[in-house]
């Protein structure tokens, strides 16, 4: 086992006893499969942003470790606080992206820089994910119920960072998914907009452009996406995508008109749990050699496929 790959197998271990042992809701329990493997592991293979390329290695366990306890607290000033090295930790990879983001304008708003534009705002999500994670912690009165506040934290950790950066990334080999990252980076806030404004319509809209974007991320998966020789995990990931994605639409949609489907705590079991396994099984899959700016693998693909004369 190399030296990298030991903090990723150390905050794997830290999850799983957290999972059996953290007297957490499910939502919460699976929440911290996010920044104990599956955000360290997407930020060393993102694309260089400044500063970014620090944040690697063990320092994202020490931020993420605290959790575990914050969790097993209950919520109040203390857990609050053993979460803010995580939103500090986020705040750092956010303004890495404004910094790279406000360099590359007006360039990275065309459409053939929708991938280096999707890391950009997948690290800004991270941020919202991390802010909702420290306002659960807290337990103030938000004037939302609870479940919502921490919803929108896992939503924004698995599908606003870990979904769009993966796509992001992937889109940069098959341009064909640039209409994924788009639909990714409008209806992930969408998506929660409803969860925010208890609105079933606004709920049901951004399910829909999520869930079609997951699905076209899906299917690039099932068809090979992830490079390297580990892609038969990038495919496994991919059937719980397909299978995730489509249960979110329904379970929007059915709310929306009226319909009966399956409560709350049964789509996080099913939805929320695929979701969140795609996402790790991906992460695991896509080799650390494959980290390249975005737009340079893009033409080096392009060019490894152009006839030769």
């Amino acid at each position: 086992m190399t030296t990298p790959e030991l903090p990723l197998v150390a905050g794997a271990c830290a999850w799983l006893g957290a999972l059996l042992l953290v007297p957490a809701p499910l939502a919460g329990r699976i929440l911290l499969l996010a920044p104990l493997v599956v955000v360290p592991r997407l930020v060393a293979l993102l694309p260089p942003r400044g500063w970014i390329g620090h944040l690697t290695g063990w320092l994202p366990l020490v931020a993420a470790l605290p959790l575990i306890v914050a969790f097993s607290l209950p919520a109040g000033l203390v857990a609050a606080m053993l979460a803010a090295p995580w939103l500090a930790f986020a705040l750092v990879g956010m303004a890495a992206a404004v910094r790279h983001g406000c360099s590359q304008l007006p360039s990275i708003l065309a459409p053939r820089r929708l991938p280096d534009l999707g890391v950009d705002v997948a690290l800004g999500f991270w941020v919202v994910g991390a802010g909702f994670l420290v306002l659960d912690r807290l337990g103030v009165q938000t004037g939302f119920p609870p479940t919502i506040v921490l919803l929108t934290a896992t939503h924004f950790h698995f599908a606003g960072f870990g979904l769009l950066a993966i796509a992001s990334l992937l889109a940069g080999s098959r341009p064909w998914l640039l209409a994924a990252v788009a639909g990714l980076g409008v209806g992930i806030p969408i998506t929660a907009a409803g969860f925010v404004l208890v609105s079933d319509p606004i709920s049901a809209l951004g399910a829909l452009v999520v869930g079609s974007s997951g699905i076209c991320v899906a299917a690039a998966l099932l068809t090979g996406a992830v490079p390297g020789r580990a892609r038969w995990l990038g495919r496994v990931g991919g059937v719980a995508l397909m299978i995730g994605m489509p249960m979110g639409i329904a379970w929007s949609l059915a709310i929306l008109t009226g319909l009966s489907f399956i409560d709350l705590d049964v789509m996080v079991r099913t939805h929320g749990a695929l979701n969140a396994t795609a996402v790790l099984l991906v992460v695991i899959a896509y080799p650390a050699s494959a980290r390249l700016p975005v737009h340079v693998r893009a033409r080096a693909d392009v060019a490894a496929t152009a006839p030769r004369t």
